[in-house]
């Protein structure tokens, strides 16, 4: 029998620089450390801190390190709608180049490390090193290419399917950062999972009760562990 609680590895819920989003940037034989003078590497953020507020003028992107980050946005009815959940490599302020400003506000899930790369500065490198101008294509074209998959969850898939969507992807996303194991924690709560998928907390918490009963996973407090992979991702379809 598998065990929820096992200890999990210290790097899982990190990312060495080669598996992050910008890893290629990272490598210092890549740019013979041009990249020196661009990334500041790292800052720390507490739980629940808010990193950059929506509206500021953008000069930088984040990349998460350790820990987790939301973007949410401010509905007219002044409710908080999520949009957005960034996880260890991840690369958060794409959507800001063209607006020139923060569309959401981006804040620490957990205590979060982050590093920075100014804007201004990888302009530069775009324009004379080739792999920093594909990388940039790239996570551009997958930024979007998760949205769509995003309005597609929300507009056709049931609550059981919008959820088991979600907590396959995250399986799919770990295991891309060395996270081999069917055990995977949550960075986010039950309620930023509903505000997310656009569900009640009660139905999720329904929902997840049904794939336990259904054996397709156990999920206890952050921790949830896929017992059948199979039967999760027929759901998703």
């Amino acid at each position: 029998m598998h065990t929820i609680y096992k200890t999990l590895r210290s790097n899982s819920y990190s990312v060495p620089c080669e598996l992050c989003s910008i890893g290629g940037l990272c490598i210092p034989m890549l740019l013979n450390n041009s990249l020196s003078n661009v990334l500041e590497r790292q800052k720390s953020y507490l739980k629940d801190e808010i990193v950059v507020k929506s509206k500021t003028p953008f000069k930088k992107f984040y990349i998460v390190h350790s820990g987790a980050l939301k973007t949410f946005v401010t509905t007219p009815e002044n409710t908080e709608q999520i949009n957005g959940f960034y996880l260890p490599g991840d690369i958060v302020g794409l959507d800001s180049i063209s607006t020139k400003v923060y569309n959401s506000n981006i804040q620490a899930l957990g205590n979060t490390s982050l590093c920075e790369l100014y804007y201004d500065e990888l302009m530069s490198l775009i324009d004379s090193n080739k792999d920093v101008r594909d990388l940039i294509f790239k996570l551009l074209s997958t930024d979007i290419y998760n949205y769509q998959k995003l309005i597609l969850c929300y507009s056709q898939k049931k609550s059981d399917e919008r959820l088991a969507t979600f907590i396959y992807s995250l399986y799919l996303r770990y295991q891309q950062r060395g996270h081999t194991s069917l055990n995977i924690k949550l960075a986010m709560s039950r309620a930023d999972i509903a505000n997310y998928l656009g569900l009640t907390i009660e139905t999720v918490s329904r929902n997840l009760s049904k794939l336990q009963e259904q054996n397709i996973l156990t999920a206890k407090g952050k921790y949830i562990y896929i017992n059948n992979l199979e039967a999760l991702i027929e759901i998703c379809n």
